[in-house]
């Protein structure tokens, strides 16, 4: 648990500026993912064999790949905090129908088993980038610290 409370503040930044800022359309196909639920699985798949390149390139905001906001290096730092805590021996994923979500962005619910904290859910939103790609732009990390099922 002390390190998951010295994650969070790490990750609230990576988290709570995640607005559009006018960065460029266009996106290589390496960044990102065809689909909202692809974008979350191969982020999770990432995240359990450590490739934190991997899952740089699949974190992001409406303006494409969060490493043009943040650099490489800061984007990657925080992607090797999330992994540790993002460890598990499996996982389910569903899709959260919410009402104030827009038309370019998708909720998921993702049971992870196995992790640090036990049997955990974690609200994971992804959006589409104006390049048309996903990106997972919000993870709900607190729910890792509160408590998740053994």
């Amino acid at each position: 648990m002390a390190i998951a409370g010295i994650a969070l503040p790490v990750l609230a930044l990576a988290f709570s500026g995640c607005a559009s800022t006018g960065g460029e359309a266009q996106v290589d196909s390496t960044y990102g993912a065809a689909s909202a639920e692809d974008a979350v699985r191969r982020f999770l798949d990432a995240a359990q064999q450590q490739e934190y390149s991997r899952m740089r390139e699949l974190f992001g905001t409406r303006d494409g790949p969060a490493e043009r906001k943040w650099g490489v290096q800061d984007v990657e730092q925080r992607m090797i905090v999330l992994s540790g805590m993002l460890l598990h021996e499996s996982y389910s994923l569903r899709p959260l129908e919410l009402g104030y979500i827009g038309e370019n962005q998708r909720s998921f619910v993702a049971r992870i088993a196995g992790t640090r904290y036990g049997t955990v859910t974690l609200p994971i939103t992804t959006i589409q980038a104006k390049s048309g790609r996903w990106f997972v732009e919000q993870l709900g990390v607190d729910s890792l610290t509160g408590g998740g099922d053994s």
